[in-house]
């Protein structure tokens, strides 16, 4: 198997080149350290023993904080790698202090890989959510250095891709020793994928533990909702976390609708690519609010775009209401509602929550969500609590305490660790 995909490694490389190229020129950032990409990453020169840790982007990144302030206390030397160029700026900015080693993940070619593990040198491999490299898992497999998959996760998406290919999923699957899944359903996925080794668990979802230290972190140097204008210290507060394109706009013609009622009302727009932020202003610019950026506030604009990374909660935490982005058409598969019900915020979202089915499903069975099928159910849902604040905060504070019947998932991880380091 590993022969087959050493093979057809770089035709397929060679083709999704252009995409990723022009992805990575619009988010940017991706020059800084690029020779880590080839296996040249910086070399383990500690004498303890290392634990490799590979987690993609900005969430997964973001979800190991808890872990990574356990880890710190521990005598092992804890090696970060992630893929993308945000997780990897973000990694450096939160955790220079918790990592010993902060580096891209080299691109899964045979020769690279080799060329970071003998720089690496870990004595075990733990992977967050779906991070199933053939090269890396092979390796792994030679040099008898056991694979942990935690905050396992089986998108839609992914599991009928690998259902298509049995071989490489049960092959791929084969190679991990144990799986704590995040939910009951990527449980049972990953064992119909091909996972047999019995030792798969579901322990709940990291990303709670995660929301709940950032909030406790942090402190009265977080954004206040004065530092936005004195208009906004009393207002009534809608945010919409995480927005990708059309939900900019559909958040603005709802809330001019409900500021003709309640003048109070103002908007924040998080949208989850930065880069976006450009073709946002040209919005904005057709509607006669007002509107400031986070970088270069202007106080008491009726609405603000946060054009800053790594800022979500702080502006969660000043929200009175949440939309969660990613979830109307023509978008699927939705953002994390975590940080908003950890925050005790009442969520609304629409129909297309794929990627966080179980975590909404959940919240919704504990009445800390709403789901709605269309804009228009959106809108009323939004309205409706726009007009009745005190209905809406009793639905955020049953988000908040579903989040404290799901936390306590990183000693469960720790003692899994524990057993292999």
């Amino acid at each position: 198997m590993i022969w087959i995909y050493r093979v057809c490694f770089w035709p397929i490389f060679f083709c999704l080149l252009p995409y990723y190229l022009l992805r990575m020129f619009r988010r940017g950032g991706y020059g800084t350290c690029w020779w880590h990409r080839l296996g040249f990453v910086p070399k383990n020169t500690t004498r303890m023993p290392t634990l490799w840790l590979q987690a993609v982007s900005v969430g997964e990144i973001e979800a190991l904080f808890p872990l990574l302030t356990e880890l710190k206390h521990r005598n092992i030397c804890v090696y970060l790698t992630t893929t993308t160029s945000t997780g990897f700026q973000i990694a450096r900015k939160r955790y220079a202090d918790l990592a010993q080693y902060i580096a891209y993940f080299p691109l899964d070619f045979w020769l690279f890989n080799r060329i970071a593990w003998q720089r690496i040198h870990p004595i075990l491999a733990v992977l967050m959510e779906s991070e199933l490299w053939p090269e890396h898992l092979h390796t792994a497999h030679k040099k008898n250095v056991k694979v942990l998959l935690i905050n396992g996760r089986c998108s839609d998406r992914s599991f009928n891709y690998y259902k298509k290919i049995p071989r490489l999923s049960k092959w791929l699957l084969s190679h991990v020793e144990i799986i704590l899944a995040a939910s009951s359903q990527d449980r049972q996925r990953l064992i119909t994928l091909g996972f047999s080794n019995g030792k798969i668990s579901d322990i709940g979802n990291l990303k709670v533990d995660a929301a709940i230290a950032k909030l406790n972190e942090m402190d009265k140097n977080s954004i206040q909702r004065e530092q936005l204008g004195m208009q906004w210290t009393n207002a009534r507060i809608l945010l919409g976390a995480s927005t990708w394109p059309d939900e900019e706009k559909f958040l603005m013609e709802l809330f001019l609708k409900a500021k003709e009622r309640y003048p109070d009302l103002k908007l924040i727009l998080v949208p989850r690519h930065v880069e976006r932020v450009h073709e946002i202003v040209n919005l904005l610019k057709h509607y006669t609010s007002t509107y400031t950026l986070r970088s270069q506030l202007k106080k008491d604009a009726d609405v603000c775009l946060v054009d800053t990374t790594g800022e979500l909660n702080q502006f969660i935490r000043l929200a009175d209401f949440v939309f969660v982005g990613k979830s109307l058409p023509p978008n699927q598969g939705g953002q994390t509602p975590i940080e908003a019900a950890v925050a005790g915020k009442p969520i609304a979202y629409g129909p297309h929550m794929q990627n966080f089915r179980a975590i909404c499903q959940s919240l919704e069975q504990a009445e800390g969500a709403v789901r709605c099928s269309t804009e228009i159910e959106v809108q009323d849902c939004l309205l409706n609590w726009i007009s009745q604040p005190q209905a809406a905060h009793t639905l955020g504070q049953r988000a908040q305490a579903w989040t404290q019947c799901n936390c306590g998932v990183t000693q469960r991880i720790l003692k899994h660790i524990n057993l292999y380091i």
